[in-house]
């Protein structure tokens, strides 16, 4: 069975996958913050704690988030959590599909529509609850699909 024919994945699914890719992305954000404090207090030579700025945490958290998501479907179409849920992300991209994965503009579409789907109390993903297709408004901006392939498939 080719990747496109398997069924859209339902949103109770991409929810389990996304809390299981926030316990990875917290552990990202203790680790790499805690290098990117170390490195700052010992460039400014001082052994005191330093504390950044809440836009600047906001901008590092945002900055792993999206280097983990983007490395991850570029890769193989899956983060960790979507593959214990048995998730994938295809291209969806008719035009320019042509076997290829998951570009970088994708993932920055995705990103940033993901980020303001979130934003507005997950409006952008309850849309799939209403959308014939299954998508998400980060599905439709990125023209990406996200499919689930039962365990027996994969």
């Amino acid at each position: 069975m080719s990747d496109q024919n398997y069924p859209t994945a339902p949103l109770t699914r991409r929810l389990a996958a996304m809390a299981y890719d926030g316990l990875v992305l917290i552990a990202l954000y203790i680790l790499l913050g805690g290098l990117l404090v170390t490195a700052v207090s010992k460039i400014i030579g001082s052994p005191e704690f330093v504390r950044l700025s809440p836009a600047m945490s906001m901008s590092v958290m945002f900055t792993i988030s999206f280097l983990y998501y983007s490395h991850s479907w570029r890769r193989g179409g899956q983060t960790i959590g979507m593959k214990a849920w048995g998730l994938k992300l295809l291209n969806d991209n008719n035009d320019n599909n042509n076997g290829r994965g998951i570009q970088l503009s994708q993932c920055m579409l995705r990103s940033g529509v993901g980020f303001f789907s979130l934003l507005f109390a997950g409006l952008g993903f309850w849309w799939a609850l209403f959308d014939k297709q299954q998508r998400s408004w980060h599905d439709m901006a990125s023209l990406t699909r996200m499919v689930y392939i039962p365990k027996n498939m994969q």
